[in-house]
């Protein structure tokens, strides 16, 4: 299922919005995913403004699934992995797989949300130099509950944020009071 709303950022504080209530606030993601998007809106400041509580794990350059595995609580809401759409680091990095990231996260009960950026419908390794780029379709194969990306960037036309995934994770987010404002 998916849904439109009005941007990229949107589409993650409506999920954040959604998924995080209550005590369950807080989101656990990477120290090296908490980066800046387009404008100089920066993914911490985006959290934060939706009422969700930080649960940085790992190092900017090595996180591991037993990081995730450690933050993993009462008080988690979801846990979040952000693509580096708009910058590479290379050297002595590590990051877990997102089938290792979903497996945890079905384990624990929470939900499990990627954020791809742009995003990209079809392989991108012909032209982009071998470089591969996420698809949300292989996101949501990869195990992840909801995938959020820019439309306008990946397809082109007017500024809008799509959320995919799990038909009632959508459904609910459509039923959110929050979802009429950003629509």
């Amino acid at each position: 299922a998916a849904t439109v709303v009005n941007n990229g950022a949107a589409a993650l504080v409506l999920i954040l919005r959604h998924l995080c209530s209550g005590n369950r606030n807080e989101v656990v993601i990477s120290r090296g995913e908490l980066l800046q998007i387009g404008g100089g809106f920066r993914i911490p400041e985006i959290l934060e403004a939706s009422g969700a509580q930080l649960r940085e794990v790992g190092t900017p350059n090595q996180t591991n699934p037993g990081d995730y595995a450690h933050a993993i609580g009462p008080n988690t809401a979801l846990v979040l992995k952000v693509h580096r759409s708009n910058f590479f680091m290379d050297g002595f990095v590590a990051a877990p797989e997102r089938a290792g990231l979903a497996a945890l996260a079905r384990k624990q009960r929470v939900p499990f949300v990627e954020d791809v950026g742009s995003g990209a419908l079809l392989p991108t390794e012909d032209w982009a130099n071998g470089h591969h780029e996420p698809t949300p379709a292989e996101v949501l194969k990869g195990g992840a509950d909801l995938v959020c990306f820019s439309g306008d960037k990946l397809m082109g036309g007017p500024q809008a944020g799509i959320i995919a995934g799990k038909a009632r994770h959508v459904a609910a987010l459509k039923k959110h009071p929050f979802f009429r404002a950003l629509r």
